[in-house]
């Protein structure tokens, strides 16, 4: 059986150092799922609010974005590009993440109208029909302000976790990185599917936010100003972090144990915070799980091979070409 490595000369080989466009366009299995749901929100607004609405062409414009980025790292595949590719990626679902604060209500109440278009009541019946009263028990208890302190700091860890779990693979590794990413980032867009189909403002909205020591109250007014406002269901603090975690798992043994006992204090804080029901936390297990399977999958796949050794190809073919130009150069 061929090895990655050998795969990786045959390629070369086969090109002949040339710059052609590739017969066959990789396209990864998390910019496919990224595409529909753009396209999916451009085409939902457009038909609510009409196509020249700022936030339809907003999408529209995030879709085309995405879409001629991977033709220029396709034009080019070297390993420069496909980093600006995946970082690209990334940050388009941020900007998917806040522009969701108007999209969302223009696709249930597009006239401004008081209508209950929150899901906060189906959520609510649902976390009482499998967990009965825990998770109102959790919310609604009164600690001492240390605790909402500890709970509000792993809450916090999550930021941590996803800037610096995929800032380590993209430093070190950009295959592991890429292959982190093809779940990664499907769970968002799959996470930002579920906020459109049952918006809602969490416990928090009815509750009121926690108080407690002075992290708990920075620590709240800043989430307070950073959320989009439907980002409850499914759990996406739950779906990250146990995808980062299960991939930690496989590729680096030793950091998951240093953020296990975090991370379960911050599935925890989810709730007690009032910021998810427990039903949140299920849907964001069952996410975690289905993305962790789509990274095996890909990681197996002939694609995965194809995609390595053409960036491997054309990285060693970068380093060939500015070993010639210094050549030239002394000369």
């Amino acid at each position: 059986m061929a090895t990655s490595h050998d795969k990786q000369g045959e390629w070369v080989d086969s090109q002949q150092w040339s710059l052609k466009l590739p017969n066959r366009w990789h396209v990864l299995p998390h910019e496919v799922v990224f595409a529909l749901f753009l396209g999916a929100v451009w085409l939902r607004l457009g038909t609510v609010v009409g196509f020249a609405h700022s936030s339809t062409l907003i999408y529209g414009l995030y879709l085309l974005s995405l879409i001629m980025v991977v033709a220029w790292t396709q034009s080019r595949p070297s390993p420069y590009r496909w980093r600006v590719r995946m970082l690209f990626t990334l940050t388009v679902s941020v900007l998917s993440y806040f522009s969701l604060t108007t999209a969302v209500p223009l696709m249930h109440n597009p006239h401004g109208l008081a209508l209950a278009w929150h899901q906060d009541a189906a959520l609510s019946q649902w976390d009482v029909a499998l967990f009965g009263d825990l998770p109102r028990a959790l919310m609604a208890s009164q600690p001492a302000a240390w605790v909402t302190d500890l709970f509000m700091g792993c809450y916090l860890f999550f930021f941590y976790y996803l800037v610096g779990g995929l800032l380590f693979y993209f430093i070190t590794n950009l295959n592991k990185f890429r292959v982190c990413l093809v779940g990664f980032c499907t769970l968002y867009a799959l996470g930002y599917v579920g906020y459109m189909l049952l918006p809602a403002a969490g416990p928090v909205a009815e509750m009121g936010a926690r108080t407690g020591g002075w992290l708990t109250n920075v620590g709240g007014s800043v989430i307070a100003q950073r959320t989009n406002g439907v980002d409850v269901f499914p759990s996406i603090h739950m779906a990250a972090s146990l995808f980062l975690l299960l991939f930690d798992w496989e590729h680096r043994r030793k950091h998951f144990w240093w953020v296990l006992a975090p991370v379960v204090g911050l599935w925890i804080s989810t709730v007690f915070l009032r910021y998810h029901y427990g039903i949140d936390l299920v849907a964001g297990i069952a996410l975690a799980l289905g993305c962790i399977w789509l990274t095996r999958w890909y990681a197996q796949s002939q694609l995965c091979d194809e995609v390595e050794a053409e960036c491997a190809a054309h990285g060693k073919q970068a380093v060939v070409a500015h070993e010639s130009l210094d050549s030239q150069e002394s000369v």
